[in-house]
């Protein structure tokens, strides 16, 4: 997780800020770094390796295809509603880009072959794609090259996010406050245990006070699992309300954590928690890509 940025410029002293906006190059830059450092003895390190290369090439398409906001004002009310939201071409620039650097990357047979389908898809086609992604219906779409179009959706809407100012953003009851998308998981920070929720697609992080379901707002029936004899400060909370679980990450116990990246390295405890007849209440997009909006 990146430090203090812009969006925290100003904040009363001692108050939690409501909203930390994503700084673009950092947040790829440290995702990076963060799934080569989890690859290292997992049992998926060719996998997360993988991953590692896909930030970094996010990274760089945020330096060949910048993304602006519209020239007109937007509303405060989650501004970049990912359902809604109209998509410049920029974002099909930024998959060239992302496509372009993982064709050196080693990759299994099937990612391979999608990237090389990707390479022909008419422009009208990758917009429907992408849009059939932001509204989490995933058929009929490629569900291989999903993971690909995916990333350039993150690049583009988190460039787009950077470029908002906190205090224009009105505070959310639900998903992201900036893009309306779910979280993909939680961070609980030091001494103060101050909890933020990590966005999905856009990168921005919302304060939500602790033990309340992120899902349903339910302060009782949660449930704290975790892998026995796993020190490594994760854990899943869940609801007995709607039965649903996010990861939480404390970063004290678990320095340098990353929520997409850990989130994804930490399946065991997804598979936990499935057998407690939980859902998953946030999105990984590289893992379930068509569920973003």
């Amino acid at each position: 997780m990146s430090g203090p940025g812009p969006a925290e410029l100003g904040a009363v002293p001692g108050e939690v800020p409501h909203l930390k906006l994503p700084s673009p190059a950092e947040v790829f830059r440290r995702r990076a770094e963060r799934f080569a450092e989890l690859a290292r003895g997992h049992a998926a390190e060719d996998w997360l390796l993988a991953l590692s290369r896909l930030c970094a090439a996010q990274g760089v398409a945020l330096t060949r295809a910048p993304a602006d906001l519209p020239g007109t004002a937007l509303p405060s009310s989650v501004p970049l509603r990912a359902t809604e939201w109209r998509l410049a071409g920029s974002w099909r620039a930024g998959l060239g880009a992302i496509l372009a650097e993982m064709r050196a990357a080693p990759l299994p047979d099937p990612a391979r072959a999608a990237l090389a389908r990707l390479e022909y898809v008419a422009p009208s086609e990758l917009d429907s794609f992408a849009g059939a992604l932001l509204r989490g219906r995933p058929a009929p779409v490629d569900l291989a090259a999903a993971p690909f179009v995916a990333a350039a959706l993150q690049a583009h809407f988190t460039a787009l996010a950077s470029r908002l100012t906190a205090a224009a953003v009105e505070r959310s009851a639900g998903g992201c406050p900036v893009c309306g998308s779910p979280p993909v998981a939680a961070v609980v920070l030091g001494d103060d245990r101050v909890r933020y929720l990590a966005c999905s697609l856009c990168a921005s992080q919302w304060h939500l006070v602790r033990i309340q379901c992120a899902t349903c707002r339910a302060t009782g029936g949660l449930s704290y699992l975790a892998i026995e004899g796993d020190p490594g400060g994760a854990k899943a909370e869940a609801c007995g309300t709607c039965r649903t679980y996010l990861k939480i990450f404390y970063l004290e116990a678990r320095p340098g954590a990353e929520p997409f990246a850990d989130d994804t390295a930490t399946l065991a405890l997804d598979l936990l928690v499935a057998e407690e007849g939980f859902a998953r209440g946030g999105v990984n997009l590289f893992l379930d890509p068509g569920s973003a909006g």
